[in-house]
């Protein structure tokens, strides 16, 4: 029997619960790639098979049967594939057991068969299933399938609970989820939380991307929205290599350590053909290469694998067969030879290598096609959910970063890279907050005068100068999300009349500004809905398309006319799809502009930049702008340090560490012992994203929830904690850790330390 790591018992609980709750319930469980979710199912089918009840188990690879089979005996549970299944017949059933079945076969026999379940006669037998009651389980394997068509009709007709299995509930189609076939979505540990295990069920991974020059280009795409194999090689026609040679470079140069030792990879290919050319390459470098495909005759799949199991075949190259439950032997490097606009394709291929390796080690994701820069690193945390993608955030919205000294890739929050430590920006000497290299690209256009500073700080400079606010200022993407944000504390009495017309006058300068960012798109937008809308609803009426289809061919020279029925039924097809292809490219575009980021926060704080401007003149014409460099009587002290102290108990910010982006943490100063920190490391800030999504934006409801972050951990404080240095805070604070980053290395916004406000 197979052991079950907690998370894995804590999810076939989960599931357990779901079922005995709604007996009818059709349940998904996401678990990433590596994370077991075959051996939950082993798990829960061991204890729903006992007194006599049924399952079946749909899967839609003939190379998984035997698989599952032999995984579900491993687990206690009997079960047969192979079946032998007479077209017209019941599908075949084993009491105490489980028959595995092709999803291609049942949806073959279900395609004329009425629905079990269509509300007219709960009891009528119908379908395929007439073996099986509401006390049996279907289970799905890589469920994210299920929306085909031969799928969902099993589903339709199955008459008792279900269990969808997926590491990836995401498709394509922004209008399309699983909410129509799911009750509900369990979802299990991420990836990062599975690399973090104490015993980690999941290795660390290092992405790597060749230069532009060298990345493998896209190209067409087909009705699901992804790269058709001819439309990739179609884009890279120009430079055949670079699909193949330029593969094998790349692998030589981050494959193969000092001592000559060559990683076990998996290739994934384009097609059929480019596996083949892709293999020949490596073995030309004495690089023993082998391919499977799904055609692939068993005595050859099985060479491939045990020489990729012994070391004599150090690459295995295949196009689709080691993305979905294949059980391949471990291998410490993936080859990424295909761009892809599926999410799903692009983790299943990366987690084939995420197995927990024998000495600890990593896996290189060497990605030719740059597909991290569109979905992001595979430990990123993503939101999943079983309604459509247009309703919720996209699971591939994640920005890295690539190295330019070592190509290797990095949350785009990074400040240096995680590999080779690279610099990717630099503070700016006006706020002292870091930006990104990119963020100082557009400093030259006026001269000299603003170029040591960043863009935001030129942009400030700008309006102080009383200069416009001119593109490419207007247009820049800031690449991270700025923490400051404009908060009024709730015990501030404000008019209500005086607040209204201050919102909608900043109401009325944000849309200014989101003319001037996005503005551009959406009349191409609204055109291109037009368009998709007519389109769909002429392909979705045959007397309409019969009309214009008539139109069409009077239009025609009558030598390119129809002769004859035959001809005239030949060339509608033809004028058909090439409508269907216009829709196609139609989606496509108005997806790729509908995707296109719009920057909220450059376009709130280019905003918010014209309005403190406003506001300081109308302060300067009042003679009511105060002196910041005036000297308080009572204690000596700046205007500035009283405020910091005494106006209203307003807290004020304040950073750790050398820089303002806090590289430690970002506190919240009421007090000289009442510190809030709201924000820390990158693993501070990942922890804390299990608990408060986009906590950002959240910092309000934090301190309300009283939430304190130290060093990736969370704790609890009450209303009026006073830090001593006992605490776990307090020592960060008064700098007692060993560590150096006591209060005089607290900083506000323009530099000025902790002690000059509380000396």
């Amino acid at each position: 029997m197979i052991e079950l790591r907690d998370y894995q018992h804590d999810l076939l609980r989960e599931v357990q619960n779901g079922l005995a709750a709604v007996p009818s319930a059709r349940l998904m469980l996401q678990l990433p790639t590596g994370g077991g979710k075959t051996v939950i199912a082993g798990a829960l089918l061991a204890d729903w098979l006992q007194g006599g009840r049924k399952a079946v188990w749909l899967t839609h690879r003939k190379e998984l049967a035997e698989q599952t089979r032999r995984m579900l005996t491993d687990a206690g549970v009997s079960a047969i594939t192979n079946v032998n299944w007479t077209p017209g017949e019941d599908a075949p059933a084993m009491a105490g057991g489980a028959v595995i079945l092709m999803a291609q076969t049942v949806g073959r026999r279900t395609a004329r068969l009425p629905r079990r379940h269509s509300g007219l006669d709960p009891e009528s037998k119908g379908g395929v299933w007439n073996r099986y009651t509401s006390d049996d389980l279907l289970v799905i394997d890589e469920a994210h399938h299920a929306a085909a068509a031969g799928w969902e009709r099993a589903m339709q007709q199955w008459p008792g609970p279900i269990v969808g299995m997926t590491a990836t509930p995401w498709r394509l189609s922004e209008k399309e989820g699983f909410d129509h076939l799911f009750d509900g979505l369990l979802c299990g540990p991420q990836t990062a939380d599975l690399q973090a295990l104490d015993e980690p069920a999941l290795c660390q991974a290092q992405v790597v991307i060749p230069p532009p020059e060298q990345r493998i280009a896209g190209g067409a795409v087909d009705r699901t929205g992804d790269y058709t194999e001819a439309g990739i090689e179609q884009a890279n026609r120009d430079r055949p290599d670079i699909m193949t040679a330029g593969a094998l470079a790349f692998w030589q140069k981050h494959a193969i350590d000092s001592a000559n030792n060559q990683r076990p990879t998996i290739a994934y290919a384009v097609s059929v053909d480019h596996a083949h050319n892709l293999a020949a390459v490596f073995n030309e470098a004495s690089v023993p290469a082998a391919v499977i495909l799904g055609d692939t005759n068993r005595e050859d799949r099985d060479r491939a694998i045990d020489g990729f199991r012994d070391g004599s075949v150090k690459v295995l190259v295949n196009v689709i067969v080691a993305t979905e439950g294949f059980d391949l032997p471990d291998a410490s490097c993936i080859i990424i030879a295909r761009p892809t606009m599926s999410l799903a394709l692009y983790l299943q291929m990366v987690g084939r290598g995420l197995r927990p390796k024998p000495d600890g080690g990593d896996c290189i994701l060497l990605d030719l096609a740059a597909n991290a820069v569109t979905h992001g690193l595979p430990e990123d945390y993503r939101e999943w959910s079983l309604e459509p993608r247009g309703t919720q955030k996209s699971g591939g919205d994640a920005p890295v970063v690539v190295c330019l000294e070592c190509q290797t890739v990095s949350p785009a929050a990074s400040h240096n890279c995680r590999k080779c430590g690279y610099a990717f920006g630099k503070d700016c000497p006006r706020c002292g907050r870091w930006r990104s290299h990119r963020r100082w690209q557009y400093e030259t256009h006026c001269g000299d005068r603003h170029q040591l500073v960043c863009d935001y700080c030129h942009i400030d400079a700008h309006i102080q100068a009383h200069l416009p606010v001119a593109p490419p200022l207007d247009a820049l993407v800031d690449q991270y999300d700025l923490e400051d944000e404009m908060t009024l504390p709730s015990d501030v009495e404000i008019d209500d009349e005086l607040a209204t017309g201050l919102l909608a006058l900043f109401k009325a300068l944000l849309d200014q500004e989101r003319q001037n960012v996005a503005g551009a798109d959406y009349a191409r937008r609204n055109e291109l809905r037009l368009f998709i809308e007519m389109r769909e609803a002429e392909l979705g009426d045959d007397d309409e398309l019969d009309t214009l289809f008539g139109k069409y061919i009077a239009t025609l020279p009558e030598t390119e006319r129809p002769d004859s029925r035959a001809q005239e039924s030949r060339m509608f097809g033809e004028w058909e799809d090439n409508l269907q292809s216009e829709l196609t490219s139609w989606k496509y575009e108005l997806s790729e502009l509908e995707s296109r980021a719009v920057d909220k926060q450059a376009i709130f704080n280019s905003t918010w930049s014209k309005a403190a401007y406003l506001l300081r003149r109308a302060a300067e014409s009042e003679e009511l702008m105060p002196d910041l460099q005036a000297i308080d009587e009572r204690s000596g002290r700046s205007v500035v340090a009283v405020a910091a102290q005494d106006v209203d108990g307003t807290p004020k910010r304040f950073y750790i560490g050398p820089n303002r982006n806090g590289t430690f943490a970002e506190c919240d100063v009421y007090s000289r012992d009442r510190i809030i920190v709201l924000s820390g490391s990158t693993a501070t800030k990942r922890k804390l994203n299990q608990h408060y999504w986009r906590y950002q934006r959240r910092k309000d409801q934090l301190i309300v929830d009283g939430v304190l972050v130290d060093d990736g951990q969370l704790y609890k404080f009450a209303e009026d904690y006073e830090f001593s240095s006992t605490t776990p805070i307090g020592a960060i604070i008064l700098g007692n850790t060993g560590v150096g980053h006591g209060k005089d290395h607290l900083k506000d916004a323009g530099g000025i330390t902790f002690r000059h406000y509380f000396p």
